[in-house]
């Protein structure tokens, strides 16, 4: 079972939290049960029982003869999907970080490349949706899950790509996590913003092999992006939307990827230039010289980043 699936337990706090646990731990791992009253003590539930009398406070409700009958009934969910998702494995009567993840990298960069390997498809339902909604136009793309709803049933049909009202709470805090999108708060009503600078600025040194001012034809780095993380143009799960809708024309970047890759010029992270009978690809934000031929990393110009 997904994140999505899971229901409202699997958060992104709560996951940051058995991971930066574990990762203090001796060994990177601990009693199983011992986890379990660190992390949800009883009687941290019980006080948290009390303030949700407060009818301003949106705590999540767990009825107290739940937590009387299996007090520990979130944290284990987690846990599981934790394991679920290859973040954790179980060792006996231990819980342990995968030895196989790379630890000195950011748990969201973690985390995402968990989500869309090929060797575990327990999140590719995750993998389809920010794949969709990347897809989408930025200037037009659904803000919560009402429209979302209606754009998903003109797009690819009642399966909803088995999203529903339930799972896209979790859609909105996976995906803004891992610098997918942002929510904008400025009206009343906050919207999801379809935007992966965060994720892509985190990652040009990867697809560029840590060689900052290296230069590469912007068709070959959407080539590498597509394979790295094949939720973008070229990418095995963007390519199974695009063959059900049809948002973008031939050699053009979407307009959400178009905006991430201007956000990052503007800020000096990288160079986008078209040179002299060189090939293009054709960004869509719909500002400055749309053809583009070439990309350059220049290394990090900002702190910010997954963390």
């Amino acid at each position: 079972m997904s994140v999505l699936k899971e229901g409202a337990y699997t958060v992104p706090s709560r996951v940051i939290g058995i991971y930066n646990y574990l990762i203090k731990a001796k060994g990177h791992q601990e009693n199983r049960e011992k986890l379990y009253q660190v992390l949800s003590p009883i009687s941290l539930l019980m006080s948290l029982n009390k303030k949700k009398q407060d009818v301003s406070s949106n705590l999540d409700e767990i009825p107290e003869e739940e937590i009387k009958k299996d007090p520990h009934k979130m944290i284990k969910a987690v846990t599981r999907q934790c394991i679920n998702m290859g973040l954790l494995i179980e060792d006996d009567a231990s819980i342990k970080l995968n030895p196989e993840i790379n630890k000195k990298d950011s748990l969201p960069s973690i985390v995402v490349n968990l989500f869309l390997s090929p060797d575990n498809c327990e999140n590719h339902d995750f993998a389809r949706v920010i794949a969709w909604y990347l897809a989408q136009n930025f200037y037009d793309a659904p803000g919560n899950w009402e429209e979302t709803e209606t754009q998903l049933r003109q797009q690819v049909g009642d399966g909803l790509l088995e999203l529903n009202d339930t799972r896209y709470g979790q859609f909105e805090d996976w995906s803004c996590y891992l610098g997918f999108c942002w929510r904008n708060s400025l009206s009343k009503k906050p919207v999801l913003v379809p935007d992966p600078t965060v994720y892509l600025r985190y990652n040009l040194k990867r697809l560029f092999n840590n060689q900052v001012n290296q230069q590469l034809p912007l068709a070959e780095f959407i080539n590498r992006l597509g394979k790295y993380c094949p939720i973008f143009e070229t990418g095995q799960f963007r390519e199974e939307i695009e063959q059900q809708i049809e948002l973008r024309e031939p050699n053009h970047l979407s307009g959400v990827t178009s905006i991430a890759l201007r956000r990052l010029e503007d800020e000096g992270s990288i160079r986008l230039e078209k040179l002299s009978d060189a090939p293009v690809l054709l960004l869509t934000a719909g500002f400055g010289d749309p053809g583009i031929s070439h990309i350059t990393w220049l290394g990090s110009k900002t702190n910010g980043g997954q963390s």
